[in-house]
């Protein structure tokens, strides 16, 4: 029986009228049917609740999500007096305490309402979480600790006394060599003499490509700041009109040229791979046997991210 009444006073909760009174005006005897039960809920009770939070881990980059999540205390009818609410909040997340921002540690119903203002629980800082490498999953709680109030008739409700969730950290992702083009976020510079230098497919400033007329041409790249990069992919119309020896140099000023090494190349699609990773802000692409007309459509890096 008893409920029964719960049910009936969690409806009336969320619709916000109470659909029964007391027997009598002159009864002051406090029972199911008067009592004021206070309850946790998110600020959205409407849609359906999030239970489960997910971080990403990535070498070099490093954990990424947040717990981000908004409640009220509510009371089942107006209250008289002011009652205040001690929020607790338990996890067995490896994070500091101070780590885990709680907008306040109490939810206070105000006399007359029947909601606190409400309270944000954050977490964005998981740089106490950086060593572990595996897969992981931990729990969060937020519960009622107590109640303080002088009004009569005040009881935690049966129901929504708080919320569990699961704070799920996948496994670190290793780094990965990717083939990237960015071609407008690089800077390139194209020998003198060579067609479309200033719109083309190459630099993503144009539809054409750039080409010569037979004459080995070559192009650097500005990266903008040092990256690690294993390898370059080029395309060219068709194969006849693609490289068949090449040179590739790195430079930390863009001036003073190391050579990586000349490679023999073949296809309308070529791709080198270096035998180690090499970290260079400045990439030169040089030309050395080519065909009677030869041409670039697309400058691609592998990249370790």
């Amino acid at each position: 029986m008893k409920k029964f009444f719960h049910y009936i006073l969690m409806a009336a909760l969320i619709g916000g009228v109470i659909p029964f009174t007391s027997c009598s005006d002159d009864d002051e005897t406090i029972n199911e049917w008067n009592l004021s039960y206070i309850s946790l809920l998110p600020v959205d009770y409407l849609k359906p609740l999030t239970t489960e939070f997910n971080l990403t881990h990535s070498e070099g980059i490093g954990i990424e999500g947040k717990v981000d999540f908004q409640f009220i205390a509510v009371a089942s009818k107006p209250v008289d007096q002011d009652i205040a609410v001690d929020i607790e909040v338990t996890t067995d997340l490896p994070v500091s305490t101070n780590k885990i921002a709680l907008s306040s540690q109490k939810a206070v119903i105000k006399a007359g309402q029947k909601q606190s203002e409400p309270i944000t629980l954050s977490i964005t800082d998981w740089s106490e979480l950086i060593n572990v490498k595996a897969a992981a999953e931990y729990f969060l709680k937020i519960n009622m600790k107590s109640i303080n109030s002088n009004a009569q008739g005040v009881t935690v409700s049966d129901f929504n006394k708080g919320f569990a969730f699961t704070v799920k950290k996948a496994a670190e992702k290793p780094k990965q060599d990717v083939l990237v083009t960015t071609p407008k976020e690089w800077i390139f510079t194209f020998m003198d003499g060579v067609e479309n230098p200033g719109a083309n497919t190459v630099a993503g400033t144009g539809s054409n490509d750039v080409a010569t007329n037979g004459v080995p041409f070559w192009l650097t790249v500005d990266f903008k700041s040092v990256k690690t990069i294993s390898g370059i992919q080029t395309q060219h119309w068709a194969n006849m009109y693609a490289p068949t020896k090449v040179e590739l140099f790195t430079s930390d000023n863009g001036s003073s040229w190391k050579s990586i090494g000349v490679f023999e190349t073949s296809s309308y699609l070529q791709t080198i791979k270096f035998n180690q990773r090499i970290d260079t802000r400045f990439l030169k692409y040089q030309m050395i046997d080519v065909p009677g007309r030869v041409d670039i459509t697309r400058f691609s890096v592998y990249m370790y991210q």
